[in-house]
């Protein structure tokens, strides 16, 4: 699967970024950005030896979660910071896309 480095979401841009130092920083996977229409993302986490490769299942399942945040964000659902949901729904969106056979 190929992450986006952008896409439209009602008309508005949305950027996807790798930052694996931000997301260190702020002990993420990856975060929407709402007011920037931004999904970052971590490729590498960081341990007492280094950085180290998160498996690309890790990140394309993480950029489903974020997306899931945008859609709802943008959608004008008040539930968009529900993690649990954003779990689910990434999860389905994921499957989907790593499952569909065309």
């Amino acid at each position: 699967m190929i992450i986006p480095s952008s896409f439209k979401m009602l008309g508005q841009t949305i950027t996807v970024k790798y930052d694996n130092k931000y997301c260190n920083e702020n002990e993420c996977f990856g975060r929407f950005i709402s007011w920037d229409n931004t999904i970052i993302l971590a490729t590498r986490y960081k341990t007492e030896k280094g950085w180290r490769k998160y498996k690309q299942s890790i990140v394309e399942a993480t950029f489903y979660h974020e997306l899931g945040h945008c859609i709802l964000y943008h959608g004008g659902n008040p539930e968009w910071l529900n993690e649990p949901l954003m779990e689910v729904i990434g999860g389905f969106l994921h499957q989907y896309e790593t499952t569909k056979v065309i």
